[in-house]
């Protein structure tokens, strides 16, 4: 073969599955079940829960000017009771299970591409006490200035068959309305009733870990260690959330502060091999974190742990994830301007919070359960 004609075999090799790329990019463009590039083409508008990957969409091609973005604990929150109790046009894009730096991501987004008027945030206790910078590779391109590495997202067996044979199964476009994103409380609601309805369940893979953790442990007296370093939590909180506060003065941020069951603190005390360091540890953030929050006017942050509602297992499905009855009161709050924490009332709201750890009747539980 001459050497003209292996060019030209080598051009028509390269060149040959040009139309079927081609094909394939405009059946994405087309199908687009995430909504990156569009709205939805003739099919109905659905949403996945995954707001880590559809958050994106939602932000670009709708048009909301207030945000709930959360974890768990805010995703069972109303955006039409947001809109309806305190104003505004609300959508609810809450990350389950998500560390600030993975809000962080889709905070920022918002940021750059929107002008937000208030911003409903949960601070949650696990998630700051615990710090930890999630691996945020595989959804973060997403949300950068490249347009052209967003296609990676549908790179994948399972979506391009959905997109291949233009499917409209829930696995492939989602199931979810735009103000009904609640698949946590969907799969989990069962658990609500109290200690006897956690018995019932009790190889649920959320609550028989909890059955054991209070048939075996032993539970020790709340008290303060000599030293609580929160150096590193600070830094933690100001990088992912608090310097976005202080930057965009002209958004309102609603900081939630999620109460978790008093049993949760009163079992990780129990486990842990410094006496009492997550509570205090805790206690210590939330001080701090007041403190430089009331210094911004842009800022409100709301605490329900001295609420007697925290104290009650039948409002909860596990440790922390509380019924959406407390997400609507959680609302009122804002709108009443009540459930305020500030420098002047949060040592007896600890107190408070510390008393009902001290005095929680977990001998009563460990009875309920010796024979199990």
């Amino acid at each position: 073969m001459s050497d003209k004609n292996a060019k030209r075999f080598i051009f028509i090799t390269l060149l040959y599955p040009l139309p079927f790329v081609v094909m394939m990019l405009g059946f994405i463009y087309i199908y687009d079940p995430l909504q990156i590039f569009h709205k939805p083409y003739f099919r109905e508008t659905t949403f996945f829960s995954d707001m880590r990957k559809q958050a994106l969409g939602i932000i670009k091609h709708y048009k909301f000017d207030s945000y709930i973005i959360g974890t768990s604990m805010l995703e069972t929150t109303s955006a039409t009771q947001a809109n309806q109790k305190i104003g505004g046009n609300f959508v609810n894009i809450s990350l389950l299970n998500s560390y600030p730096n993975e809000s962080a991501v889709v905070l920022d987004y918002i940021f750059q591409n929107q002008n937000p008027k208030h911003i409903i945030y949960s601070l949650d206790p696990f998630y700051n006490v615990k710090i930890s910078k999630k691996d945020t590779s595989y959804f973060d391109y997403l949300y950068n200035k490249d347009p052209f590495d967003d296609i990676k997202i549908y790179l994948n067996k399972e979506m391009l068959k959905c997109i291949v044979l233009f499917l409209d199964k829930e696995e492939c476009i989602g199931e979810y309305k735009i103000h009904n994103i609640t698949s946590w409380y969907n799969k989990n609601k069962h658990r609500f009733g109290g200690f006897d309805n956690w018995i019932k369940h009790k190889n649920d893979e959320r609550v028989k870990p909890i059955l054991l953790a209070i048939k075996n442990s032993k539970f020790h007296n709340l008290k303060k260690p000599n030293m609580i370093h929160i150096t590193k939590q600070q830094e933690y909180i100001n990088q992912y959330l608090i310097n976005f506060i202080k930057k965009y003065t002209d958004t309102k941020f609603s900081i939630i502060i999620p109460p978790y069951l008093k049993l949760f603190y009163v079992i990780e005390n129990s486990f842990t091999d410094d006496n009492s360091i997550f509570f205090y540890t805790w206690s210590e953030i939330l001080k701090w974190f007041i403190k430089e929050t009331s210094k911004l006017e842009n800022v409100k942050v709301y605490g329900f742990d001295d609420l007697d509602y925290a104290d009650d297992i039948a409002n909860y499905n596990d440790l922390s994830h509380y019924n959406t009855d407390l997400n609507s009161i959680q609302l009122d709050a804002i709108k009443n301007q009540t459930n305020i924490l500030t420098p002047q009332n949060i040592d007896q709201y600890l107190k408070t919070m510390e008393q009902k750890i001290k005095s929680y009747d977990i001998k009563s539980l460990v009875d309920m359960i010796k024979n199990l």
